[in-house]
């Protein structure tokens, strides 16, 4: 099997699992933190092109500096009132829901290995590059390395001693 197929088929599986996760869970209330907190209570942050992306940041601002998406979905949520929606931006999925009417940042999957997160682990590097980046302040189950931070989660699944996953994902219990 090909990389790219493997690849394909570990992000399905990630999005699958996540899907039953969300809708298992009935209905949740979570939702941002306070914007004066400092960047330990924000979360992990994304960058792409200058732009910063945490979990629970209000998407408006962020969709429209990211411009025209390659493709778009949206889905009454299961986990949330009102819609989830998920942008696909070549490398990487924006995926939002809905507070008090207001789309918010959920997650971010990496689909390609041209991004990488901010401390510079991307897809395809070693689990060494991960433990050096994050530290061992993780949870592991089944290869998937689960590192929080404020209202964030960062899964990094790791195969064969290389990383095959990245998702930024927002906490929904806080």
């Amino acid at each position: 099997m090909k990389k790219g197929d493997k690849m394909k088929k570990i992000i399905m599986l990630l999005v699958i699992v996540l899907l039953f996760v969300g809708c298992s869970n009935g209905e949740n209330t979570a939702g941002p933190v306070n914007n004066g907190e400092e960047q330990q209570s924000k979360g992990f942050e994304f960058v792409y092109n200058g732009i910063t992306i945490r979990m629970y940041d209000e998407a408006s601002q962020i969709l429209e500096g990211l411009g025209e998406e390659v493709d778009y979905f949206e889905a009454e949520s299961c986990a949330f009132q009102g819609m989830d929606k998920i942008y696909t931006y070549g490398p990487f999925e924006l995926h939002t829901h809905e507070i008090d009417g207001i789309d918010h940042v959920s997650s971010i999957i990496f689909l390609d290995d041209s991004i990488s997160t901010k401390e510079g682990i991307y897809l395809f590097s070693s689990l060494d590059e991960v433990l050096q980046a994050y530290g061992d302040n993780y949870t592991e189950e089944h290869g998937l390395y689960t590192y929080e931070m404020g209202n964030s989660k960062l899964l990094i699944l790791i195969e064969d001693d290389e990383v095959v996953s990245i998702e930024y994902m927002a906490k929904t219990e806080q």
